[in-house]
C-alpha cells in the first residue's frame, strides 16, 4: 500500500534527482555547493525547456557548471571497456532518478 499521494511521491522523486545533480556538480567542480548555489540549480532545472527530466538535469548542470556531463554513449563505452569513473556512476544515478521522475509525472 502506497502511503503517499501521487504529488507527494513526485516531489520526493524530484528531491532524489536534485540531490543526485548536487552530488555530480560538487564532484565535478570539487567544491561544496552553497545554499544559493543549490537554489540556483533547482531554478535552472525547473525552468529548463527540455521535455525529459534527464534533459532538464543536463541543462541545469550545463548552465550552472559550464560543463557537459558525459553522454550516455560515452558512459556505455567506458562501461564496456571496464573504465568507469566516479562521474560516470553519478551520471547513471541522475539518469535513473530522472527516469523515475518522468514515470511519476506520467511522461514515461
Amino acid at each position: 500500500m502506497n502511503r503517499y499521494t501521487p504529488e507527494e511521491g513526485r516531489a520526493m522523486q524530484e528531491g532524489r534527482l536534485l540531490n543526485a545533480i548536487f552530488e555530480l556538480v560538487e564532484r565535478s567542480t570539487k567544491a561544496e555547493l552553497t545554499n544559493s548555489g543549490r537554489r540556483l540549480l533547482i531554478e535552472y532545472f525547473r525552468t529548463c525547456p527540455e521535455d525529459t527530466a534527464a534533459g532538464r538535469a543536463r541543462g541545469a548542470i550545463r548552465r550552472y557548471a559550464q560543463w557537459d556531463p558525459p553522454s550516455m554513449d560515452e558512459v556505455r563505452e567506458r562501461h564496456r571497456a571496464g573504465a568507469m569513473e566516479d562521474l560516470d556512476w553519478r551520471v547513471l544515478k541522475i539518469e535513473n532518478e530522472a527516469r523515475k521522475l518522468d514515470r511519476a509525472e506520467g511522461r514515461a
